[in-house]
């Protein structure tokens, strides 16, 4: 409802005077005026602000009074944190003003902090400290009925629990085991919503909307730390040391999958029969070749109960989750990018196929829209020149490179410090040159041009000057630069090698490049400091 139908529903009750709606009187002027800076991006901005000045308030408060040295006096720490949850408690109790719920998350996170800091004075070991945040974080649930800090205690409840896991040790398949009940309890939260709504009252919402984004804390970490101690150039997990493991595990979110197709054919007839056994092949086929990615199994099955539900929260958490989760896979170094493309493509077939049989056995064919011949002719022309131009453009850079490499002069350039290798566009390092840090004067620098260089008798490049339009003497060669800001680029930064040989390459003291007589250049290997190639040889010459 907007603000002035609320002032006319006011006004229509007796509750507001009528002539604040007419602007022809000095009260309806003024109203006009300060509704005219109400606007709703305004009002959520306004809104956004007070949270965040809540939080660092709520903090700063605890900080003061820990500082103070309350928790120093268990007793007192903690009935000033019991104090502050039964606080918000009581404010939680109705509806509340905009100063009542910033007093409620105020006593919140001051009576949370005390509670723990208090009990941090006693407790000796940080499992035991674990268990009292857990602890803590129900009472919190269980305490103050608000949405959102519900949502929050569970989020730090399930940090807790993270935290005690790696406490204890548990390893790549603990933090695996832990996701998969996570994701049996989201499943059956919203699954048996109705029972479970009606048993837990104001509790099911928290668990509901907050579980489904702890979960992909410790797949993601248990992911991340089982690399660590696997061959950066072995096979794939289902072909490596951890098969039995990931095998129960991927067995595991199949059968939740499973259990949601099988509760979708009961609520929705239309999608028994063909429908439902091809949703059970896609499961099956994506546990066999999702063994090294759980991720994508996870987010199948958030997907699955999203549309079983027709939450789309749900469905863009899924998606979402799936994404990073395939961003974080493709940047560890843990497999190879071979087999990383395999399991990926794989996915991507099957998801394909399975949405066409979907498409199909669910018997909702779409309406084909008829279009005129000439346009799709004139389409097809559109592409045409977007494949000739895709196709023209790198071939003209590939033509030029190979004209350098054809017939430019070898030349090697001292070596900075080189950036750790990274994953961006396969195995590759940031390359630094020396020869920049000769140079004098950058800010004076032309945005581009090209810098005069000799050899020495090892094929070392010296700096000479700063181009300036003066015949080159014997020996000298052009070498062309580009200036963004106060970097001095040579075109050759970036070099890209073959997966595994990054331990060779670490060894790299100089860069061995191509320069034409007009100073284009093309990167062509590294050398150790005797001037040896390392690795594999990018190209002939």
């Amino acid at each position: 409802m907007s603000t002035r139908r609320l002032l006319e529903q006011l006004a229509r009750e007796g509750l507001v005077d009528r002539d604040a709606l007419d602007e022809a009187t000095p009260l309806g002027q003024r109203t006009r005026d300060a509704l005219a800076g109400l606007t709703g991006e305004g009002l959520r901005l306004q809104q956004a602000g007070a949270s965040v000045s809540v939080w660092l308030g709520a903090l700063l408060l605890a900080i003061f009074l820990v500082q103070m040295e309350i928790t120093a006096v268990v007793p007192v720490g903690l009935a000033f944190g019991a104090a502050g949850l039964g606080l918000a408690a009581v404010l939680a109790r109705g509806p509340a003003t905009l100063l009542e719920l910033q007093l409620r998350w105020i006593a919140t996170i001051g009576g949370q902090v005390l509670i723990l800091a208090s009990l941090g004075e006693v407790i000796g070991d940080d499992e035991s400290l674990c268990v009292a945040a857990l602890v803590v974080q129900a009472i919190t649930v269980w305490l103050v009925r608000d949405l959102a800090i519900g949502v929050v205690s569970v989020l730090v409840g399930a940090g807790a629990l993270l935290v005690l896991a790696a406490e204890l040790h548990v390893g790549p398949f603990g933090h695996g085991l832990l996701a998969l009940f996570l994701g049996t309890c989201i499943c059956g939260l919203w699954v048996l919503q109705a029972p479970l709504a009606a048993r837990l009252g104001r509790l099911w919402q928290p668990l509901a909307y907050a579980l489904p984004l702890a979960v992909w804390a410790p797949i993601t970490i248990g992911a991340g730390s089982r690399r660590e101690g696997g061959d950066p150039g072995g096979l794939p997990m289902f072909l490596g040391t951890w098969a039995a493991d990931a095998v129960l595990l991927s067995a595991g979110w199949a059968a939740l999958s499973t259990w949601l197709i099988v509760q979708a054919g009961r609520e929705r007839p239309e999608l028994r029969g063909g429908a439902q056994r091809a949703a059970y092949a896609g499961i099956g086929l994506t546990a066999l070749l999702g063994l090294d990615t759980p991720g994508l199994s996870a987010g199948l099955t958030l997907l699955i109960l999203g549309q079983l539900r027709a939450s789309l929260n749900l469905r863009l958490l899924g998606l979402t989750a799936v994404g990073s989760f395939l961003f974080f896979w493709y940047y560890e170094h843990g497999s190879t990018l071979l087999s990383k493309s395999i399991v990926a493509v794989s996915h991507g077939a099957l998801f394909l196929l399975l949405a066409g049989l979907l498409r199909r056995k669910a018997a909702r064919p779409r309406k084909a829209q008829a279009r005129p011949l000439a346009a799709r002719i004139a389409d097809l022309r559109w592409l045409s020149l977007a494949l000739a131009l895709g196709l023209a453009i790198p071939g003209y850079v590939v033509v030029q490179k190979e004209r350098v490499l054809s017939s430019g002069e070898t030349v090697l350039l001292r070596l900075a410090p080189v950036d750790p290798r990274s994953l961006m566009q396969g195995d590759y390092m940031e390359l630094r040159y020396a020869l920049v840090s000769e140079l004098p004067d950058v800010e004076r620098l032309a945005p581009r041009g090209a810098l005069i260089v000799t050899r020495d008798v090892d094929d070392v490049a010296r700096f000479v000057r700063v181009d300036d339009g003066r015949p080159l003497a014997p020996g000298e060669l052009r070498l062309r630069y580009a200036k963004r800001g106060r970097e001095v680029s040579l075109g050759a930064e970036t070099f890209l090698f073959p997966e595994g040989e990054g331990r060779t390459l670490e060894a790299a003291r100089y860069g061995e490049l191509a320069v034409a007589e007009a100073g284009d250049s093309v990167l062509i290997g590294l050398r150790d400091e005797a001037r040896r190639p390392l690795g594999t040889r990018l190209h002939d010459r």
